[in-house]
């Protein structure tokens, strides 16, 4: 953690959301196999996100099978190999995290295999938080909250190994 940044007030999370301009997700696919787990049309809990991996065969056990995640991102934002392939570089990273994460979740006393583990929700928000700071140039809004809101992820965040600054 940087010394000099003020890691106690995070920023709103409605204020940076459009920082980076990805395309309109789509898990429309999985509506078949997951759709009872959706809200409001969305696949946004821990079951959801477990269902979607599980259908893919993305998660064995506790461990992401990174080479079944592509196929999700290419469904999931229409082969837009941009951000595929950067997810995949966040998917990848994250990996190299599960001990940690399963560490969180025991902490939290939450279920890290089971009925609805969240480790799938966890893998996804650790490969979204990789690509919100690796954001590609052309797709980043340079303003004074967006830039806040990266420099609070590079330096107050779950982990601080995000890997190389793509662009």
């Amino acid at each position: 953690m940087a010394a000099d940044f003020d890691c106690e007030h995070r920023p709103e999370i409605s204020a940076i959301k459009n920082c980076c301009k990805i395309p309109t997700l789509s898990l429309t696919k999985y509506n078949e196999k997951c759709g009872k787990y959706l809200i409001n049309g969305a696949h946004i809990t821990p079951c959801s996100f477990e269902c979607v991996f599980t259908a893919s065969k993305a998660l064995n056990g506790t461990s992401l099978v990174v080479d079944n995640i592509e196929p999700i991102l290419k469904n999931v934002f229409n082969n837009n190999e941009q951000f595929v392939d950067l997810y995949m570089d966040g998917f990848r990273n994250c990996s190299s995290q599960e001990k940690e994460m399963i560490k969180v979740l025991k902490r939290r006393h939450m279920p890290v295999t089971g009925k609805c583990t969240p480790l799938p929700a966890m893998y996804s928000l650790c490969s979204h938080r990789y690509v919100y700071i690796n954001c590609p140039e052309e797709k980043w809004t340079n303003s004074p909250t967006c830039i806040e809101a990266k420099n609070y992820s590079l330096n107050c965040e779950f982990s601080h190994s995000h890997g190389p600054k793509k662009g």
